[in-house]
């Protein structure tokens, strides 16, 4: 499996290289107060770091979420078991 994932990282990586090669033409990207001129190929890999990192930081989010709600969720549970406990301990008393 990890050949598989070698394989496939080599590809993308020259792939990668290619595109970037090919895109070297200068492009002008303008902002509100500016604007700013840059490669493609750096333009393209800048949008891509900042979708990576974008992309990381929710499914970071989500799985801190998650884990406070596992967290919650266990407390409960060990709650839930003691007084299930307590409740099979606990003696009954015929009230005739």
């Amino acid at each position: 499996m990890k050949f598989i994932y070698l394989l496939l990282f080599i590809v993308f990586l020259t792939l990668g290289f290619v595109l970037s090669v090919s895109n070297s033409a200068p492009i002008k990207i303008n902002y509100y107060y500016g604007w700013l001129e840059m490669p493609l190929s750096f333009a393209l890999l800048a949008t891509l770091v900042i979708g990576v990192i974008l992309g990381i930081s929710v499914g970071v989010l989500k799985n801190l979420k998650l884990r406070r709600k596992l967290s919650k969720l266990s407390k409960q549970a060990s709650i839930t078991k003691q007084e299930v406990t307590n409740l099979r301990t606990f003696p009954i008393n015929p009230s005739n």
